[in-house]
């Protein structure tokens, strides 16, 4: 079977057969072959991201004509997207009745069509977007964003506020921008990550006000106004809407849930499910494909508790670090990694702000050396920031443990790291490959484990 550009496709969306996978394994002992491997998954999200904006408008203007034929409300045939209801047919329906209602109105009363009138005041800007689609005009990744209601159809945005607050926004959401540290979220799903500089960050529900103290929470709207409210970090307070009474802290861990009809605040069972596809975002990590598995928030969903076998996981370790003294690290530069030099370290200066991560694959129970089923994962992680360091020794893993590992971490004492090819290594010499793209956004990594952790400590520049 010949490894064609389709193939890839198919492997990165999830969707290739066992023997496929196999099949790309053995491919992918090449070097040539894994550069390709990693150039393909840059430009896959992309292609994808073109062509689904392609779908959405051709059915919207489908959905015109119907309505211009038939003259029915096309609104009235299809049944309204539910809450936790994450089929992709209710999703792509929301965006394409948005699409068509912005389109009948500007082909039957163009005259009447205009856009809102650009505000002075800026509150934050749109950051990041994937396949968002808004009810009212097109924004784009840069755009300033003013006080006023926002109204997201369908996809994925992240708004960085001028404060340092970080909100990401899953559609169908409509959102309202009040001042820098006053919103509200009228429907829809919504994570956050507040920076001391934005302590006092407060997200009004029809059910639940919010007040954060400096952490890290997930917010969940129904239509029905039924709000859920999740603290991945830290600690918020919160307090029935319109209550004036006094807040009650919620910390990490936690969850609660009430609805416009009830002044009760309910604990929940702490589940992330729904804040999965918007949280990673947050975060600094836009994509994870393959077998790449981003790690759901929460005081016990750290480094060294996890054993997968079929994942490279990936988790969030510190943020806002500056650099007091010098950093080692071992890898820098863009492409291929041979075997790590222990002589030629590189440093990265005082003064640097930087975010770190873990990128883990621990096995369940430990291998022998040569044991024949070794677990071999493949996958990639994209990030919002250029990368500028790689940990993958074990001893700079554990002297940097301290300073940019997890606060609550468990980090194993066992031999950790990554153990590249050698030049005179053969091509399936079994050893981890490791692809930093020439953006130096992506990581592409295919690895082995067994006797050792597979661990690389990812360093990106926060402020660039």
């Amino acid at each position: 079977m010949e490894v064609t550009d389709e193939l890839l496709d198919q492997f990165l969306d999830g969707d290739a057969s066992n023997d496929e996978a196999a099949l790309l394994h053995d491919w992918l002992a090449l070097p040539a072959n894994m550069e390709r491997f990693a150039e393909r998954a840059e430009i896959h999200a992309d292609l994808r991201r073109s062509l689904h904006r392609r779908s959405i408008q051709q059915e919207a203007l489908t959905a015109c004509d119907e309505q211009n034929t038939s003259g029915e409300l096309f609104a009235d045939r299809v049944e309204p997207v539910r809450r936790q209801d994450k089929r992709p047919t209710f999703v792509l329906l929301a965006g394409v009745l948005a699409m068509a209602s912005v389109l009948m109105i500007a082909f039957l009363r163009p005259n009447e069509v205009t856009l809102p009138e650009p505000s002075e005041a800026v509150i934050a800007t749109l950051a990041y977007e994937s396949l968002a689609l808004w009810s009212d005009r097109e924004r784009l990744v840069g755009d300033a964003i003013a006080p006023g209601v926002l109204r997201l159809e369908v996809g994925i945005v992240r708004l960085d506020f001028s404060n340092g607050a970080a909100v990401t926004l899953q559609g169908p959401a409509e959102f309202e921008i009040i001042n820098t540290v006053h919103t509200r979220l009228h429907s829809g799903i919504l994570t956050a990550s507040i920076p001391e500089s934005a302590i006092g960050f407060e997200v009004e529900t029809p059910a639940i006000d919010v007040v954060d103290l400096g952490t890290a929470f997930g917010v969940s709207v129904g239509s029905d106004g039924e709000t859920d409210v999740c603290v991945f970090e830290g600690e918020v307070e919160v307090r029935s809407a319109g209550n004036d009474g006094g807040f009650q802290l919620l910390s990490e861990g936690n969850a609660v849930r009430s609805t416009p009809q009830s002044s009760a605040i309910e604990s929940v069972a702490y589940e992330t499910n729904l804040f999965e596809d918007a949280w990673p975002v947050n975060s600094g990590v836009l994509q994870a494909t393959g077998l790449m598995k981003f790690v759901a928030p929460g005081p016990e969903f750290v480094p060294g508790r996890f054993e997968d076998n079929q994942h490279i996981l990936v988790f969030s370790e510190r943020t806002g670090v500056v650099l007091k003294t010098e950093l080692s690290v071992d890898l820098v530069e863009p492409g291929q990694y041979q075997r790590i030099h222990r002589t030629q370290q590189h440093q990265i200066e005082v003064g640097r702000q930087v975010r770190s991560y873990l990128l883990q694959l621990d096995p369940i129970g430990r291998l022998a050396r040569d044991a024949p089923n070794k677990p071999r994962v493949i996958g990639q992680v994209t990030f919002d920031k250029p990368i500028i360091g790689l940990i993958a020794s074990s001893t700079n893993l554990s002297e940097t443990d301290s300073r940019l590992g997890h606060p609550r971490g468990d980090y194993v004492k066992t031999r950790r790291g990554i153990e590249p090819p050698r030049p005179t290594d053969p091509p399936d010499s079994g050893r981890d490959i490791v692809v930093l793209s020439y953006d130096r956004r992506t990581l592409s990594l295919d690895l082995s484990a067994g006797t050792a952790v597979d661990q690389i400590r990812v360093i990106v520049d926060e402020l660039n």
